[in-house]
């Protein structure tokens, strides 16, 4: 198994693994990442945004993991590190960091090294998609 192949399967775990509790167990999930959630409507949108749209993504890398490996680690770069550019922005804003958004920043940031190097250096980048299937 390609190393491309097994690193993109761990993504699609993640997000799997970060939405499901967001639809399922909602108020304790986002209590966990240190939200409250009293505004009317805010639940609604903690569940989509952070449910609904993250699982959305993991179903989009099962489709990658079947027919681009690298279209689906290049999604994971570019999310991944838009999540970041905005955190990195909101941080401006608030000036305040939790322990979870350190936590993020340094999930996102070992993210973009793996992912980087694995679709910009090494042999693959001389490869063709089909080869990565």
């Amino acid at each position: 198994m390609k190393i491309q192949r097994v690193v993109l399967i761990a993504y699609i775990g993640c997000f799997f693994a970060f939405g499901a509790p967001a639809i399922f167990f909602p108020q304790w999930f986002a209590n966990l990442l240190g939200f409250t959630l009293s505004a009317k409507g805010a639940l609604m949108e903690f569940i989509a945004a952070y449910g609904g749209l993250i699982i959305g993504i993991g179903i989009y890398l099962i489709y990658c993991l079947r027919n681009n490996i690298r279209s689906g680690l290049f999604a994971v770069l570019t999310i991944v590190g838009s999540l970041m550019i905005g955190r990195i922005a909101g941080y401006f804003v608030e000036q305040a960091v939790s322990d979870v958004q350190v936590f993020f920043l340094t999930i996102e940031l070992m993210t973009i090294i793996l992912v980087s190097s694995l679709l910009f250096t090494g042999p693959a980048v001389a490869r063709t998609s089909a080869d990565l299937r």
